[in-house]
């Protein structure tokens, strides 16, 4: 278990990994940087996720991601091996551990698909449009801020903010910080 501060890295681009991390507390961002040092924030990870489980599994030698605490976070980090092998005794709650992590491995693959969709979108617009179109209801609460959700959705953050305020000059949104309600 491991203690992290705001903006602590907890797995540096170019690290080798071997465990997973369970959020206990707080949240992170995992991150991947361009040569340029652009940002794009790959995912927000919050109490109970768990981040790393899929360079573990793959044996990975270095990191390309990097986990960055979003705030004062608490981290479970234990060895992927650990789940993989099957104690002598082949226990079944080693195999519903094992259940839960494919099943987990499985619903990231289908966040992740819906991140490329979000990303496929040509516009700012069209990005936003698409992300708010993925909360499920006309009222919600995003885990970012504006630079975050820039980094998100991989676009410039004064073309963003530029963009929500035309949508909400056209009655199409309201928002006030991370709150948003759709209003079409």
């Amino acid at each position: 278990m491991r203690s992290y501060q705001k903006n602590n890295i907890i797995i540096l681009a170019g690290d080798e990994i071997s465990k997973l991390g369970i959020v206990l507390a707080g949240s992170v961002s995992v991150v991947k940087e361009n040569i340029s040092g652009d940002r794009n924030i790959v995912a927000n990870i919050a109490v109970p996720d768990v981040f790393g489980e899929t360079l573990a599994c793959v044996e990975t030698k270095e990191s390309p991601i990097t986990v960055v605490a979003n705030s004062k976070c608490e981290i479970l980090l234990f060895e992927f091996n650990k789940i993989l092998e099957t104690c002598p005794s082949t226990c079944t709650f080693h195999a519903k551990l094992i259940a839960n992590m494919l099943r987990l491995m499985a619903n990231k693959n289908i966040m992740l698909n819906a991140k490329l969709e979000i990303l496929s979108a040509k516009t700012t617009r069209d990005k936003l449009i698409a992300y708010f179109g993925l909360q499920g209801k006309n009222k919600f609460t995003i885990p970012f801020n504006r630079d975050q959700l820039a980094d998100y959705l991989n676009v410039n953050r004064s073309s963003m903010s530029r963009e929500l305020c035309k949508m909400r000059d056209e009655n199409m949104i309201k928002f006030e910080k991370n709150k948003f309600e759709l209003l079409i």
